[in-house]
């Protein structure tokens, strides 16, 4: 009923507001049901008071406006300007409120929401003079003369000001709260609950429309919930939320605009999407993108509009525009591949054009725009091998690859430019093989040839006369490490050209491979047709004598060229480079430019990916570079590659895995991170063996970086799914975690670890359970110290012993820790079991009497324990008291035998005390207790003096007064 009657004072606000300038009766009101809905405020039911912020919302969207803080700064310093340089006839204005008292003003949050939104209803009966601009002409107008350097206006302009003041005060306190709670909010957008997530969307829209400056960045972390998993109706429900939120913002049209301007805005929004962008962010949005594409959202105006950004050339016209009008257009034609197959001309005369030379970035996005031709992948090949549309080496879109690849730069951009090129080659050219051997040839002999063979550009002659081995193989046979000894200087000029050749070299290796797999599937996939059909045509005789009769035969064949022929054929041109790669790598002292050793490392990670053989040559050479090497980046690209080559060679990986897990303690951030996310993967998907080593995983939650935190909880969350993988290595992670070595692990960060990790149910059974129970209370046996008794202790009680089975093998392992129950944080921890064992619902009374049988275990043993403390410690302190009272005598005897001068005596004695030392100790003893009796009995006769004295004074006292 309260919640129906607020809705419906909104409602008459509403409508009050629409005609009360007229009527002061209607102001009336309409502030005492704003004194009702302040009221309502404090209602103790939650949903009444979600309906009173509900109909302010209503209420400030129809009268509110933005909520830039730096405006309302702006704002409150012209008001403060304006009300210090104005007076009035009077001395002070009757209920005008001091300013400084306006900026000392505090008050709970409700009442900063309350008073903020209340200026959005125009009390004042004046039009429009709460804005600086009006008010100054006001003073202006009522400007009567000037008193010591002020204006002076009249009352009610100056009390209108002052409230204004007060309004812009409350408003930028309320904004900067709204500053403070964006990024808890931006927090919630990880939550497991839906509800929270939704509304955190909400907000962070409404934020951004009203703009708010940190409602952006959480506009930007709202892209990666397109990765949500819809196989629930709470994953739909978000990924579908977010999707209206984009098109809400940056897709809907204006009705109050014209259609072309409506064009020219939405595509400036899209274009603004890619600015201050990372690589996570721009593969987000090319899902939302490529989503709402297949869902008919953007029409094909907004792109014809992108296209006229991209290919503008009569003006000038910024970088960043250009970029991203082709970045948005490449992410729209992952759905539809018409997008760009009308513009391929335009593509290669901008992007791979001079302006592309000119800026590498634009031709990178084009490279990319350009694979979009290969086609839509469906669903049923996303994870499968997708052929796509080929077209044949002599179309002009592979000349322009080469040119772009061919043209020299020194930019680093180079390298990320030469990576799109050649993918693009691989995805859409017939033979890709032979495209990349002409640009292998050409940049060798660029880099290794003489002078003269540098001004030969595109001479088809002399790359048909070329050798297959050209200088490479001279190289290669001379700078053997068998035969070469170490140069004092490097053997090449450029090391900017040596690094774009290796990293050209690398990267064409690993596309091979992936070509491989597609003219694998492809042959499997038409020699199956051809056995449906029963049907042979020329080509599919060619391919029966190529691949034989079954499918392994082809897999074999694939095999044996990859493994045999792509890096050690006799006629194979990347086999050239194996020994340079090699060379440059190990000769990081030789070869110092680190552009030069950060290539030449990938490039022969790229190589180890394609043969087993080169793989475990150069594996030894790898993880050194690995532990040694001082450059993170090229720490984090081994470790990248690691994981490929685990995917690929698991044998060889699996039984060096030692080497991939110390890089999770590795000083660099962005290697600790890498190496999580290559171990998430590779152990998941069971591609190595989950060994003892995974505790250093579980250190990571525990890591100063939050990301490496969250990757590190995601790992376990997703571990703890799997059958018994928790249970199965808790005992090896307890264990490394409680060693000293190499450095022992914080105690709180210890148990904040373990409280998450027992936080998984992994002990369904209870066989499990009293099986970690068992091996717990045997640690005790074996432990060190005091630290390992409390990090057992605390490990079981983290347990939740929901049967008497489990309290069992508590009680029966008794013996191997009863000596560790005086311990404070042991015995602690063995209370919180029995507390546990009580707290079980339905106990049964099997439980009841083992829960009864072991706290009085440690009861008996903690008193027992305690005696012995306290009567070790009463033996301790009258020892010390003993040993006080023989060293005072000590002192009296000298001093007395020096008075008397007895120096011969003096020796005696001390002769004959070092001589019956033990018949001095048994003397101590008697002495110290008779000398404290007779102290005792001097107090005693003390204390009935006083008593007597007492009575006396006390039978004077009744005397006098009788």
């Amino acid at each position: 009923m309260r919640s129906i009657l607020i809705d419906i004072l909104g409602a008459m606000i509403v409508e009050l507001l629409k005609t009360s300038q007229d009527n002061e009766n209607q102001l009336e009101q309409i502030n005492d049901f704003f004194d009702i809905l302040e009221q309502r405020m404090l209602d103790p039911i939650a949903y009444t008071r979600q309906k009173v912020l509900q109909v302010y919302t209503r209420l400030f969207d129809l009268y509110g406006g933005e909520l830039n803080l730096d405006d309302w700064n702006s704002r409150l310093d012209t008001l403060k300007t304006q009300v210090e340089n104005i007076t009035t006839k009077e001395s002070r204005p009757a209920f005008s409120v001091p300013i400084e008292e306006d900026d000392e003003m505090t008050g709970p949050e409700e009442d900063k929401e309350n008073r903020s939104d209340e200026p959005s209803t125009p009390v004042p009966t004046e039009p429009e003079p709460t804005s600086p601009a009006a008010t100054e002409q006001a003073a202006a107008d009522g400007n009567t003369g000037t008193t010591t350097g002020k204006k002076v206006v009249p009352v009610e302009i100056l009390q209108q000001m002052i409230l204004v003041q007060t309004i812009c005060i409350d408003a930028v306190r309320f904004i900067e709260q709204l500053h403070l709670a964006i990024p808890i909010i931006i927090q919630l957008l990880s939550s497991k609950s839906k509800a929270e997530v939704l509304e955190s969307m909400d907000f962070l829209v409404t934020g951004y429309n009203y703009k708010i400056k940190p409602a952006a960045d959480g506009i930007k972390k709202m892209l990666h919930l397109i990765w949500t998993k819809d196989t629930s109706d709470e994953g739909k429900g978000i990924k579908m939320k977010l999707l209206s939120c984009y098109q809400n913002l940056y897709l809907e049209m204006d009705q109050k605009i014209t259609i072309r301007e409506n064009v020219a805005t939405i595509t400036k929004n899209l274009i603004q999407l890619t600015f201050d962008t990372n690589l996570a962010e721009l593969t987000s949005l090319e899902e939302v993108l490529s989503t709402l594409m297949v869902e008919n959202k953007i029409s094909y105006d907004i792109i014809d509009k992108l296209w006229s950004v991209y290919g503008f050339t009569k003006g000038r016209i910024q970088k960043a525009q250009r970029r991203g009008a082709i970045m948005i257009l490449g992410m729209l034609a992952k759905s539809k591949t018409k997008v760009v197959s009308d513009k391929v001309e335009l593509m290669l005369q901008v992007g791979l054009g001079p302006l592309g030379k000119a800026d590498l970035s634009l031709a990178k996005y084009t490279c990319i725009a350009l694979q979009r031709l290969e086609g839509v992948k469906t669903k049923e090949k996303v994870r499968g091998v997708h052929e796509g549309i080929r077209f044949p080496i002599k179309h002009h879109i592979f000349a322009r690859l080469k040119d772009v690849i061919e043209n020299p730069s020194v930019s680093i951009e180079w390298f990320s430019l030469a990576e799109q090129a050649i993918n693009t080659i691989y995805l859409l050219c017939e033979t890709p093989e032979a495209v990349c051997e002409d640009i292998i040839r050409r940049k060798t002999v660029k880099v290794f040839g003489s002078k003269e063979a540098d001004t030969l550009e595109g001479t088809p002659p002399v790359l048909q006369d070329l050798p297959s081995e050209l200088s490479i193989a001279e190289h290669d046979h001379s700078m053997t490490q068998q035969s070469l000894t170490f140069p004092h200087q490097p053997i090449y000029q450029h090391p900017n050209e040596l690094s774009q050749l290796l990293f050209l070299v690398g990267h064409v290796a690993l596309k091979e491979i992936v070509h491989l797999e597609i003219v694998e599937s492809a042959w499997k996939r038409k020699k199956n047709k051809k056995e449906i059909e029963e049907s042979k045509t020329e080509i599919e005789d060619e391919l029966e004598q190529v691949g034989g009769t079954a499918e392994d035969d082809i897999g074999d064949a694939m095999f044996r060229i990859r493994e045999r022929e792509i890096l050690f054929g006799a006629h194979s041109l990347l086999g050239r480079f194996g020994p340079l790669l090699s060379e440059v790598c190990a000769r990081n002292k030789v070869y110092t430019d680190r552009t030069l050793q950060v290539t030449a490392t990938l490039a022969l990670a790229k190589f180890m990916c394609v043969s087993s053989e080169f793989c475990e040559k150069n594996l030894q050479l790898l993880f050194t570079i690995l532990e040694k090497s001082k450059d993170a980046t090229i720490r984090s690209n081994i470790v990248i590659a690691l994981g490929d080559m685990a995917v690929c060679f698991s044998t060889l990986i699996d039984d060096n895995i030692t080497f991939l897990y110390n890089r999770l303690s590795d000083t660099d951030v962005s290697v600790r991170k890498n190496t999580v996310m290559v171990l998430t993967h590779l152990i998941l998907n069971g591609m190595v063996k989950v060994k003892g080593q995974i505790s250093e995983m579980a250190k990571c939650l525990e890591d100063s970086d939050q990301r490496i935190v969250d990757l590190a909880k995601l790992f376990f969350t997703e571990l703890s799914s799997k059958d018994n993988a928790i249970y199965n290595n808790l005992p090896d992670i307890i264990s490394n975690l409680t060693s000293t070595q190499p450095v022992r692990l914080e105690e709180e960060s210890f148990r904040r670890i373990m409280k998450f990790i027992f936080s998984f149910d992994f002990t369904e059974k209870e066989k499990q359970a009293e099986n970690i129970v068992d091996k717990l209370c045997l640690r005790f046996l074996t432990a060190q110290d005091e630290r390992n008794w409390r990090d057992i202790a605390f490990c079981l009680s983290l347990l939740p012993f929901k049967s008497e089975k489990s309290f069992k093998k508590l009680v029966e392992g008794w013996p191997s820790y009863q000596d560790k129950v005086h311990e404070e944080s042991v015995h602690k921890s063995l209370l919180e079991i029995i507390s546990k064992g009580r707290t079980q619902k339905n106990q049964r009374p099997e439980l009841k009497t083992l829960v009864d049988e072991f706290e009085q275990k440690i009861e008996k043993q903690k008193g027992r324990e305690v005696v012995e403390k306290s009567e070790k410690l009463a033996a301790e302190q009258l020892d010390q008291r003993a040993f006080d009272v023989t060293d005072s005598e000590e002192e009296e005897e000298e001093s007395d035998e020096e008075a008397l001068c007895v120096s011969d005596t003096e020796n005696d004695v001390i002769e004959s005390s070092e001589s019956e030392e033990t018949d001095e100790e048994e003397i101590i003893l008697p002495r110290s207790r008779r000398k404290a009796s007779q102290e005792q009995k001097k107090e005693e006769e003390e204390e009935e003096e006083e008593e007597e004295e007492e009575q006396v004074e006390e039978e004077g006292t009744e005397e006098d007064d009788d």
